[in-house]
């Protein structure tokens, strides 16, 4: 076999991947659960979390988990002591369970807790995961799970583990759990519907705010201010633009090989060291070409994310939160819009993470495809900022780490 075929080989995302969760993890059911998680009594049987990052997502999280029902607020964390105090009175949770600081996560999880919720500023998650996981904790990640390539593939470690231990892991992407999006991806992966040739990604919004730093990184922690720095978020393309590069590679089917392209700043006056716009090129084993084009201009064009997907007589559009649908010369799939996408996919993978939870299903499928589009921004993020054609291996090898100066920071 060549080098290229094993490259190939070893990057290709087995097909069968792509059915529903609970069809593949069906056969798990008779696993035993933790018995913290499932208790006698209707009243005690609620998953006890503790949500970390009480900002403005993070808070709205926290709400969700608590309006499903399964699940009891045990505490709250996050930097800031009025903000967690706010959020104590907001979900009922009292002042003692309150935790505040760098290491409030781990005095959550020191107090007895069936699970982590994982909403802060990601430079902290592969922490906060292997913390909760040595502890016997389930835990539920946002995005981007890591900043750099040595985060990404700890949480990738850490997921595997998760497995071994009968622990659910789940990162929370919202295009996954559209269900015209599965239905195109099946078609693709399943039935041979379409042969891509070439994909087209985007993200574009209005961005951030990029205040002038201060003497205090923790500045940097409120409003998604950590986004505009790669050492808290890894830089807009991997906090927001992931979501564009993650139905990338799940319509691809596979990890890329090279990235190539061109980023800038463009706002005055910037501060933090994210970009602002990026034009890429990726290429994959298969011999798939991608473009990703990504903004955060405030010039008014509003949001908008997804991905179009070319084969030689076959076409699929998606937006996040638009419409999606997909035709070929002889068959047309109608689809539909998911306008709803962003608080509907929380709450299905809120009730997804219950579900495994409870039935002991703990394979923990969302952990390697989230890892791998992780990787996929950096690559995007390293070629961009350099300007040359970086190797997928090359990456991994170069095993570049990204750590902020928590110095002076309370604990």
């Amino acid at each position: 076999m060549s080098n290229d075929e094993k490259r190939s080989s070893s990057n290709k995302i087995n097909r069968r991947k792509f059915v529903s969760a609970s069809a593949v993890t069906a056969a798990a059911g008779l696993t035993l659960v933790r018995p913290s998680a499932v208790r006698g009594s209707e009243a005690n049987s609620r998953i006890k979390v503790a949500c970390i990052g009480q900002g403005g997502r993070g808070s709205w999280i926290t709400g969700l988990f608590k309006a499903h029902g399964g699940y009891e607020i045990a505490a709250v964390v996050d930097y800031f002591p009025d903000v967690a105090k706010a959020a104590g009175e907001k979900h009922g949770v009292p002042a003692d369970r309150c935790f505040l600081g760098l290491k409030g996560y781990q005095r959550a999880i020191d107090v007895g807790v069936d699970a982590i919720v994982c909403k802060a500023a990601p430079y902290c998650f592969p922490e906060q995961s292997a913390a909760a996981i040595e502890a016997g904790c389930h835990v539920y990640m946002a995005k981007p799970v890591a900043i750099d390539v040595p985060g990404s593939l700890e949480i990738k470690r850490l997921g595997k583990l998760a497995t071994q231990k009968n622990l659910s892991f789940l990162i929370d992407f919202q295009l996954r759990v559209d269900p015209y999006l599965q239905e195109c991806v099946r078609r693709i992966h399943e039935e041979d519907a379409m042969k891509i040739e070439f994909i087209r990604a985007f993200y574009d919004d209005d961005g951030r705010a990029d205040p002038p730093m201060t003497d205090k990184l923790s500045d940097r922690f409120r409003h998604l201010v950590w986004t505009m720095n790669l050492c808290l978020g890894g830089g807009r393309i991997v906090a927001a633009g992931i979501h564009a590069i993650d139905a990338m590679l799940w319509l691809a089917g596979e990890t890329p090989s090279s990235c190539v392209g061109s980023s800038m700043q463009c706002r005055a006056n910037p501060h933090g060291d994210s970009r602002d716009a990026y034009s890429l090129t990726y290429k994959f084993p298969s011999g798939i070409t991608a473009n990703y084009s990504g903004d955060q201009f405030r010039n008014y064009h509003g949001f908008d994310c997804g991905c179009n997907a070319y084969g030689w007589h076959s076409y699929l559009e998606t937006r996040y939160g638009g419409k999606t649908w997909m035709r070929g010369d002889k068959w047309r799939y109608e689809g539909g819009e998911t306008p709803d996408l962003y608080p509907r996919g929380a709450t299905t993978n809120i009730a997804t993470f219950y579900k495994n939870i409870t039935e002991g299903l703990f394979d923990n499928p969302t952990v390697e495809p989230a890892t791998d589009a992780n990787l996929a921004a950096i690559l995007g993020r390293d070629a961009g900022m350099r300007g040359t054609e970086i190797t997928w291996d090359a990456m991994i090898r170069e095993n570049q780490s990204l750590a902020p100066d928590l110095s002076g920071l309370v604990e």
